[in-house]
């Protein structure tokens, strides 16, 4: 099975290092060829409980040689992915397409395209980049996987390397699953960035787990459905797996790139902004750093 990850981040790092193990055929498209080589020469490297793993793959900066058929996991993040999507439709012929972003703004995105096979995909784990080539893996989670074009399963199986470190779990119900990891994002990304704390300083800050904890409880109120499914203690949970990562939107602040507060938690606030007034009060104070980057 050949594979392309677009994307080369913590997350799309190990993804490809588990899909490399799996004994499958992984390519990573990068923005920058002096990590295309990197990873051509040298390989991805996954560590993990003091663990140092190596897996040979290819990779490339540009789309003049490849793969055609290949299945593609996007994994950029959500501000870079209608510019990544757009060069791919124009160089590309896409059959099956992988979706891994925070939020819910891709979806819509996914529902528009022709192309045959389109699946969206959560992670619950913890990873951190230590290099361009090199991937810590902090925290066992899950990966959720759900299609939205196309209801063949077998056209995702080809990705499933369930393994007790890399866990793969289907399910039917895209934008449910999506509203799910929205919802944990939600409680922990904006307070970790606005706070600086590492996800596990939520856990052991009181004021910071008491602000969590009220987000939770707008989040649950207007999302009841999404709440049946993940409790207040699952939030805790995660926070626990990933104690030592700083959370995406936290990484964006300290690398003074915008952050996905638009597909994060604008997108959750839609229509409910009045009743959810500590997470507005939090989308408000993310936008404020932004602004106060670009004009830096």
């Amino acid at each position: 099975m050949e594979v392309v990850i677009a994307g080369a981040g913590a997350m799309g790092l190990l993804i490809g290092s588990y899909l490399a193990e799996a004994g499958m055929s992984v390519s990573f498209f990068t923005r920058r060829e002096d990590q295309a080589s990197e990873l051509r020469k040298h390989g991805v490297t996954r560590i993990q409980n003091d663990r140092e793993r190596t897996f040979q793959v290819a990779a490339f900066s540009d789309l003049t040689n490849v793969p055609q058929k290949a299945l593609w996991i996007l994994a950029m993040k959500s501000n870079d992915l209608r510019h990544v999507m757009k060069k791919l439709e124009n160089h590309v012929l896409l059959e099956q397409l992988v979706f891994i972003q925070n939020g819910l703004r891709h979806y819509e995105l996914a529902l528009s395209l022709s192309i045959p096979s389109v699946a969206v995909a959560s992670l619950t784990h913890g990873a951190w980049k230590r290099d361009d080539r090199t991937v810590f893996h902090n925290g066992i989670g899950v990966m959720s996987i759900a299609p939205v074009k196309s209801s063949q399963k077998d056209s995702f199986s080809l990705i499933a390397v369930d393994s007790p470190s890399f866990p793969i779990l289907y399910e039917k119900d895209a934008y449910q699953m999506l509203l799910r990891k929205v919802l944990v994002n939600c409680c922990i990304n904006p307070l970790t960035a606005i706070l600086e704390l590492k996800n596990g300083e939520l856990l052991t800050n009181n004021s910071a787990h008491h602000l969590m904890k009220a987000i939770y409880v707008e989040l649950a109120t207007e999302y009841p459905e999404v709440a049946k499914k993940m409790s207040f203690s699952d939030i805790e949970a995660v926070c626990r797996r990933t104690a030592d990562n700083c959370s995406s939107m936290f990484v964006d602040k300290i690398n003074k790139i915008p952050m996905e507060i638009d597909t994060i938690v604008s997108a959750i606030l839609e229509g409910h902004e009045e009743k959810m007034p500590t997470l507005k009060l939090c989308e408000t104070l993310l936008k404020a750093i932004d602004e106060r980057k670009e004009d830096a």
